[in-house]
């Protein structure tokens, strides 16, 4: 799993789609705290989605400074930079409530905090990629 990971990765830093080490390497810790959050669910892990949440709310800290986050765009969409900005914030709010609704075994809701976490890294993604 690790060696399709890390092949992934270089496709991506090969085609230049992504060619910023540290966005691929942040994008690539982000993917693993959102499987881990989701593995944690599956498997009835606390521990495994705190974990989880926490590699989330690291990752998205990058993202947490307007300028900051206008620079890991692409040039003809760093003018969007709001999104990404805007994504990072409900991630941050959604990570909140999760860890909340975990702390008081409100599973489904955590588990739609860990939804609202998916929707907005989409949201970020669809105008990134252009979907």
């Amino acid at each position: 799993m690790k060696m399709l990971k890390i092949l992934a990765l270089s496709a991506l830093i090969g085609t230049g789609a992504m060619a910023d080490d540290t966005l691929v390497l942040n994008m690539s810790h982000m993917e693993n705290g959102l499987s881990n959050v989701q593995k944690g669910f599956l498997y009835n892990a606390p521990a495994l989605i705190k974990g989880g949440v926490e590699e989330i709310k690291k990752s998205d800290a990058l993202f947490h400074d307007v300028a900051a986050t206008k620079k890991y765009l692409p040039k003809e969409k760093q003018h969007m930079s709001n999104i990404a900005f805007n994504a990072a914030k409900r991630i941050d709010t959604a990570s909140n409530e999760l860890i909340k609704a975990l702390d008081k075994k409100e599973y489904s809701k955590a588990h739609q905090a860990y939804s609202e976490i998916v929707n907005a890294c989409t949201a970020c993604h669809a105008v990134v990629r252009g979907w």
